[in-house]
């Protein structure tokens, strides 16, 4: 008997009966069969367009078909994994909200107006041409599209100019993509998990959202200046209050974790989850969706990086600040305390410096550069603007003569971490030569970067990145996207944005947003159009 294609108008999809099963408001009511590689390609599609969609999974995500989905798999056009900035910034654009140029010009880039003005009027940017739009643009991200976006968002960021966005948006109803929004916690992603006390490195008008002004949220604190930096504690209340005030609430799926993500045929994903119950002795509930839009947005956060010496799990080792803040709630360090041996040389064990000295706690401070490095990243801030870490950069810098109870410890790595709070260094000894010797700590706080958690992925992610045996870092291995839908390159249906994609800063995010709605609703309105071709063709 030959399978009957059919075309779902309301999950734009392509569905087929009777070996298969069908879709019915989203749910999978039937289960396949088991079906075999060359049985699923020799199904013939009615079209063109539906012929070049049966492909399989290509690189080394190629995956042999599954038999048979989970009872109660949900459909999805698109499934995103993480509620940070980039995964609200994305069901904005995704729920109707869009963009569109509103004629003003840039301050200093004729060209980019030039381009806009050719551009037939009344389209949505997300309608044009974003590969005419982007060229020539230069900047702080590698992603062209996240600089056109932050081009007409923030015009002249960069040069120090509070230029007006050349933006306004529109909510189209009708523009609604059916989604949901997976996070382990309340809407704002890792911003729910940082040391609320500490200070954003970007200025708060730089980890905006569209539509809704931070000076007028204020963060439940005084109103505040768009050009000087926010606490991270208002940028969270902020995310998640945006996706409430925006009316997004009904896309997001919190407190839930992702176990496992499956390739399947077709170019769809399944995703197997838990979401946690709320009331004490509830069982927490798992949940599967399928989709032919999968879209990793969990940031870079994830998983702090480990010294990787003997004893870095030891109890009083941590990898964070939150870490560092409950010692000194539960009173186990205090200004009469051991030292904390503070490791690294970036801004967050800066932050870490800073909080020590906030709480009295003497501190080592161990990092493997020397005192005099031109590539410390605190050489690069403005100081007028960040002048707490300059501070820090001095202390480092004069040995912890400006500051009594802190010492610095250039040219040092770990080498051993014991159960009796002592730890084995090494470092620069007389005549030049490495030296070891043991100190005495009440704490050790390692912040030396983290990297994304993909474990749910096959392989962990591993091939997904520029550099294909390596494990995938925002910084030197961000997962390699086609440039205009943000498309891992080596697994078709999967997508990826935010600091998984190499955008590192909140103002860039909205470019993959922006990439994914525009690729997306190309192939909505291609699928619409072949089924009002069909329809025509039948009458």
């Amino acid at each position: 008997m030959r399978e009957t294609w059919m075309y779902d108008k309301r999950a734009h999809h392509v569905i087929f009966s009777p070996r298969i099963g069908y879709l019915n408001g989203g749910r999978l009511q039937a289960s396949y069969q088991s079906f075999d590689r060359r049985d699923w390609f020799a199904l013939q599609a009615p079209d063109t367009h539906l012929r070049r969609s049966m492909r399989a999974p290509k690189g080394t995500f190629a995956s042999s078909l599954h038999s048979g989905l989970p009872q109660g798999t949900v459909r999805k056009q698109v499934v995103i994994i993480g509620n940070g900035p980039s995964g609200i910034a994305l069901s904005h654009m995704l729920s109707g909200n869009w963009p569109y140029y509103n004629g003003q010009p840039h301050p200093t880039d004729e060209e980019l107006t030039a381009r806009l003005a050719n551009e037939p009027p009344g389209l949505s940017i997300v309608e044009q041409d974003l590969s005419f739009l982007s060229q020539g643009l230069e900047g702080r991200s590698n992603n062209v599209v996240s600089l056109l976006f932050d081009c007409l968002n923030l015009p002249c960021a960069d040069l120090g100019l509070d230029s007006d966005p050349l933006l306004h948006w529109q909510y189209h109803p009708d523009k609604y993509v059916d989604h949901v929004v997976l996070g382990k916690g309340p809407p704002g992603g890792s911003w729910q998990a940082m040391d609320g006390n500490v200070l954003t490195i970007s200025l708060s008008r730089w980890m905006e959202l569209p539509g809704m002004d931070y000076r007028s949220f204020g963060g439940g604190g005084p109103p505040t200046c768009r050009n000087s930096r926010a606490s991270v504690a208002s940028m969270a209340k902020y995310y998640s209050e945006y996706v409430k005030l925006k009316r997004l609430q009904e896309n997001f799926r919190c407190g839930t974790v992702v176990t496992d993500v499956k390739p399947l045929a077709n170019d769809q994903w399944l995703v197997t989850g838990v979401e946690h119950a709320g009331d004490e002795g509830a069982l927490d509930m798992p949940f599967h969706y399928v989709t032919s839009h999968l879209v990793l947005a969990t940031g870079n956060y994830d998983r702090p990086n480990k010294l990787k010496v003997p004893g870095d799990s030891e109890p009083y080792v941590i990898y964070s600040l939150l870490e560092l803040e409950r010692m000194v709630k539960q009173n186990k360090l205090s200004e009469h305390s051991d030292p904390v041996l503070v490791v690294g040389a970036g801004l967050s064990a800066a932050d870490a410096i800073i909080a020590c000295r906030f709480h009295g706690l003497p501190v080592l401070h161990a990092f493997r550069r020397s005192s005099g490095d031109p590539g410390f990243v605190f050489r690069q801030l403005p100081e007028n603007m960040y002048p707490e870490y300059h501070k820090v950069h001095q202390m480092m810098t004069d040995g912890g003569n400006s500051y009594k109870k802190y010492k610095s410890l250039p040219e040092h790595k770990i080498i051993e971490i014991m159960p009796d709070y002592k730890v084995r260094l090494m470092g620069p000894g007389d005549g030049g030569s490495a030296a070891c010797y043991v100190i005495k700590v009440s704490a050790v706080i390692a912040l030396i970067g983290a990297q994304p958690d993909l474990y749910f992925l096959p392989q962990s992610g591993v091939g997904l990145g520029v550099k294909k045996d390596l494990p995938v870092a925002s910084r030197s291995n961000p997962i390699e996207v086609e440039p205009f839908s943000y498309e891992c390159t080596e697994a078709p249906g999967l997508y990826a944005i935010g600091s998984l994609a190499g955008d590192n800063f909140v103002r860039f995010v909205h470019g993959g947003a922006l990439a994914f709605t525009s690729h997306i609703h190309k192939q909505l309105s291609d699928c619409e159009a072949s089924a009002a071709a069909d329809e025509a063709v039948e009458v």
